[in-house]
């Protein structure tokens, strides 16, 4: 019998986002990762489409999205910085950990 997957909360998600950097830095590039290609270019959003970056967000997180892929993580004030920013994308991220985005 197949072990059923887990079923992620935005409630679960908040709590790894506070207590993990790893998880704060690894939601910052799952939700860069969706954004369009121009977007990842230009560091802007350009279509709303409730995935990515929102048009606020986008300089800033885009810039740590690619300081993590670059240095493997972020620093202490970017780390701080960061996950206040990324909360706010929890319910992205419960879609992508539940596969219910891609």
């Amino acid at each position: 019998m197949a072990k059923q997957a887990k079923i992620w909360t935005r409630d679960e998600i908040k709590a790894k986002l506070n207590e993990d950097p790893k998880w704060v830095e690894r939601g910052i590039v799952a939700i860069y990762k969706r954004q369009t290609e121009d977007e990842k270019r230009s560091e802007a959003t350009k279509i709303h489409n409730g995935v990515g970056f929102n048009k606020v967000d986008a300089g800033f997180l885009t810039s740590l999205a690619k300081a993590i892929e670059k240095y493997g993580r972020l620093t202490p004030k970017q780390l701080t910085y960061g996950r206040k920013k990324v909360m706010k994308y929890s319910g992205q991220l419960v879609k992508i950990a539940n596969n219910e985005i891609s």
